[in-house]
């Protein structure tokens, strides 16, 4: 019997495929009839009767979908909607429940991408006829997810690419010899899956359907920068595909300002950045805002980050970093900035004048720290190209840069007892502590507020005040 075990490095994932002695089969469906099990984080996730068993099925299908949609399985970054990795009927159910809250026109079209993502990132989708749990093929940035009903698996995308490209080399070289059609059809199509048009790589990689992939693709410079051959990504496309699916007119200014960004050194941010996910890896597994409490901890604590007075202006350390800040209008009011960082462009922060409350100097410097936040673990991981701030970054990323933000610019430790100091007198305290370190009125009452000081009543309704304003 011949079988196949691959595995990605971490030992994450791992499929095992294996073929009865080979009967001189003349159809493609007969030569990849055999056994396939699939273990994520060391438990079976696809298989037979028992979980020691594989399922048995013609994997001539799975060959024929991976190749079909490996574009797709390959470019595509982050979940519908923005949604974090999680099992796969938790990442419908959060799209679905996201799209059921946006205008019916908008709603429709976000359903119907919902169902293209399923249907391509699935791998169940390739057993035709086959009742079979889900396995979905999830990309976020450099970070590759497989997603079952109740398991998820988490390592490099790189390795997940890998572990399916010997699944599919397998299955291609059962079919070797065959003269059937569907088996020759089968092989060539993936051993041509890399081969796409420009027209369809810009479709895959930001999202947008393909009429508007034929209005807007001229705004897009020659995508000639390949990597072993194969098209990736840049700075231009990954704007696109997070600033959501716009107009010839609205895009072409916010390409234009990533493009002319231009390539700086950052060795003072990135000697920070090596130690950033490291000084965080003991609330990896903790919810996002956790992380980002403890990342602004962290930096807080770096010499030069504060002043005397506990304020960190988020302008000027970006500047002593050499990450340029470049105020222009990017025509979108639900934008705060696009942060860059790619081989290409960047560093750099790009704020939007054309922003809803783009005067207000609390908001502003919020944004910033927000971009801080990515440029220091963002960058190797899930935003290794640019984040839209407004735009469709993945929530749980953003979850993290908010809460790093916030306390970042004023611990909520420092905010509730400072608040407190004031006897009472919460307008002047409010008013004192904004200016003291350059926060907003919501700012300020959500970080009192978690600060689980003991409020009066009436204190309490003051923070609810703040929180709203």
């Amino acid at each position: 019997m011949d079988e196949l075990v691959t595995r990605s490095a971490d030992g994450e994932i791992e499929f095992a495929l294996s073929w009865p002695s080979r009967r001189q089969p003349s159809t493609g469906a007969e030569a990849t009839l055999g056994c396939l099990r699939v273990c994520l984080r060391g438990r079976p996730v696809w298989h037979g009767v028992d979980d020691r068993t594989g399922v048995d099925w013609t994997w001539i299908e799975l060959l024929e979908f991976l190749g079909e949609y490996w574009l797709f399985l390959s470019v595509e970054d982050g979940c519908p909607l923005g949604v974090a990795p999680t099992t796969a009927p938790r990442m419908l159910a959060a799209a679905e429940a996201a799209a059921d809250r946006l205008p019916a026109a908008e709603a429709e079209f976000e359903r119907e991408q919902i169902e293209a993502y399923r249907s391509t990132h699935d791998l169940a989708e390739a057993l035709q006829g086959a009742v079979s749990p889900p396995l979905w093929v999830v990309r976020d940035g450099n970070v590759g997810w497989m997603a079952s009903s109740a398991m998820t698996a988490k390592t490099s995308f790189s390795e997940v690419l890998r572990v399916l490209t010997d699944v599919g080399d397998l299955i291609a070289l059962r079919l070797d010899g065959l003269s059937d059609p569907r088996s020759i059809q089968a092989v060539m199509t993936w051993h041509e899956r890399d081969g796409h048009d420009r027209l369809r790589f810009i479709e895959a990689v930001t999202g947008y359907p393909a009429e508007l992939v034929a209005e807007v693709e001229s705004v897009f410079p020659s995508l000639d920068e390949r990597d072993a051959d194969t098209l990736v990504s840049n700075e231009l496309l990954a704007a696109a595909r997070l600033v959501g699916p716009q107009p010839l007119t609205t895009l072409q200014p916010i390409v234009e300002a990533v493009r002319r960004a231009r390539k700086v050194k950052t060795s003072k941010l990135d000697h920070l950045a090596a130690h950033a996910t490291e000084a965080i890896g003991s609330v990896a597994d903790e919810p996002p805002y956790v992380q980002g409490h403890e990342l602004a901890g962290w930096l807080r604590a770096q010499p030069s980050i504060a002043n005397g007075s506990g304020r960190v202006n988020p302008d000027e350390l970006l500047r002593s970093w050499g990450v340029p800040v470049v105020e222009v209008g990017l025509g979108l009011l639900n934008v705060d900035a696009i942060g860059c960082w790619g081989p290409h462009h960047g560093p750099a922060v790009l704020l939007n004048t054309d922003r809803r409350h783009a005067s207000s100097f609390g908001r502003k410097r919020a944004t910033l720290a927000h971009e801080i936040c990515h440029l220091l673990v963002d960058r190797s991981t899930s935003l290794p190209l640019v984040e839209v701030l407004g735009g469709r970054t993945a929530r749980h990323v953003e979850q993290r840069a908010r809460a790093f933000a916030a306390e970042l610019l004023v611990p909520r430790e420092l905010a509730g007892r400072l608040f407190l100091s004031f006897g009472g007198q919460d307008d002047r305290a409010a008013k004192s502590l904004r200016a003291r370190y350059g926060v907003s009125s919501a700012v300020l009452g959500w970080q009192v507020r978690n600060s689980n000081v003991p409020l009066t009543p009436a204190s309490r309704h003051f923070i609810d005040r703040l929180i709203g304003e």
